[in-house]
């Protein structure tokens, strides 16, 4: 059940979430004629996350010798990126205390991401080592 959870369950509930907040947004959006603040931020972070899609895509197409380097690599070339929107956006005050604390919770959330996709990865290679070994031993 754990697995499932978290390899099928949590990224359907992600997905079908972002796209009720987003559809929502584009209904009130239509239909009123004052900007909500809330819709405006969905907009915001959906584009925040569209851009780092396609740098996460254009980083992954280079050859790195280890997941770490591909992991500090892409932290540090979204970085920028998440600081251009924050600032641009008005996310949060910037002052040196803020900058720090939202560095930190980039870098927690950077990490985490990526352990949940590295060790998703690598189970979704077990179990077809598994089943490729399973086929090996029936064929003989």
């Amino acid at each position: 059940m754990g697995h499932k959870m978290l390899k099928t369950y949590l990224p359907a509930i992600s997905m079908s979430f972002m796209v009720i907040i987003l559809l929502a947004g584009v209904i009130k959006w239509i239909l009123e004629k004052k900007q909500d603040i809330f819709v405006s931020f969905a907009f915001e972070v959906a584009a925040y996350l569209v851009v780092t899609c396609i740098l996460d895509e254009l980083i992954r197409q280079i050859n790195f010798k280890s997941y770490l380097g591909h992991f500090m690599t892409e932290s540090v070339l979204i970085y920028p990126v998440t600081i251009f929107f924050a600032v641009r956006f008005n996310w949060f005050a910037i002052n040196a205390g803020n900058m720090v604390f939202y560095s930190v919770v980039y870098f927690l959330v950077m990490t985490g991401l990526h352990l949940y996709f590295y060790y998703m990865e690598k189970s979704s290679v077990e179990e077809l080592n598994r089943l490729l070994d399973g086929r090996r031993d029936q064929n003989g």
